[in-house]
């Protein structure tokens, strides 16, 4: 049985869920050893490179409306990493995974105030299965949480990719080559968020005679190296495309559920690779995850099931 175009996507969105559970760890660890703003500058400018050598004959005939919207893209993909990267550097990555989550909630909240878009009931409860889940699974209870200020900068994070989520769906539903577009607008993305970054640098992370020294020191380190090459070439040119060229295919509420299932993958990952053991309660609790974005998927997995209340 073949399978339809929506599910063809979300196939795609759970794929790169899997590229991004890989990148809390070892980015990490990579800040140990370079600033965040440096960091994510450095990635993107490799990423805007090997953007441009793969798609540069894309970028004839870009259009002024393509321009814009890759800049409002990235004004919220750019903000989006910049928040994440350095929040993590004052959080775990237990916390990091878990409130990068909650776009579940704010991307359905963006889909209705900018496209119209509502929420049907199985929706509903798919995001709220899922957010419990994720509260457990991250052990986190009322009791024990203490909100800190890379708590706040993730959370900020999460507004601006349900916001990213939203208006990729917007801008790529009306594209006339969907292809051409998703190339020029994931190259501009890359593009404005190499410059936020760089210029954050500049102004949090010391002046401009520092920055040899500091981009010096982290070219020294293995565990820079690793977090480079995989956010830029995997997390960024591989996943940031295929978002930008399939997302529009399903909802954007769809979308942020399977995305809100990184620390379950992320924790199957380190599993596989032997760094971690996965215990019965752990993988209970990820079972009630995966199960909400199950009862999110529902309307598509059994038509029958489709309500009056529309999500497009």
């Amino acid at each position: 049985m073949s399978i339809t175009t929506n599910q063809r996507a979300d196939l795609f969105m759970l794929f790169i869920t899997f590229i991004w559970s890989g990148t809390f760890v070892i980015i990490k660890n990579a800040l140990d050893d370079v600033p965040p703003f440096l960091y994510t500058g450095l990635r993107f400018a490799l990423a805007s490179l090997i953007g441009y050598a793969l798609w540069f004959r894309s970028m004839h005939g870009i259009t002024k409306k393509e321009v814009m919207q890759g800049s409002v893209l990235g004004l919220f993909f750019g903000l989006g990493f910049l928040s994440q990267t350095w929040g993590l550097q004052h959080t775990s990555v237990a916390n990091s995974s878990f409130i990068t989550g909650s776009m579940a909630i704010f991307t359905p909240i963006a889909a209705f105030l900018i496209d119209g878009r509502t929420v049907t009931k199985y929706q509903a409860i798919g995001i709220f299965t899922v957010l419990i889940g994720l509260a457990f699974f991250s052990q986190h209870g009322l009791d024990d949480w203490q909100f800190n200020v890379g708590d706040v900068a993730t959370l900020f994070c999460a507004v601006m990719w349900g916001m990213y989520i939203t208006y990729t769906d917007k801008f790529m539903r009306d594209a006339e080559d969907i292809a051409a577009s998703s190339a020029r607008l994931t190259l501009i993305q890359f593009i404005i968020s190499c410059i936020f970054a760089f210029a954050g640098s500049l102004l949090l992370e010391g002046p401009v005679s520092k920055m040899p020294s500091l981009i010096q020191h982290a070219f020294a380190s293995t565990d820079f190296w690793i977090a480079f090459l995989y956010t830029a070439i995997l997390a960024s040119i591989v996943a940031t495309y295929i978002q930008t060229r399939y997302q529009h295919e399903t909802s954007p509420v769809k979308a942020a559920l399977m995305f809100s299932i990184e620390p379950v993958t992320a924790t199957l990952l380190a599993v596989i690779v032997g760094v971690e053991t996965l215990s019965i309660e752990k993988l209970l609790i990820g079972t009630i995850v995966i199960f909400g974005v199950l009862i999110a998927q529902s309307e598509d997995l059994i038509p029958s099931l489709k309500s009056n209340i529309q999500d497009s």
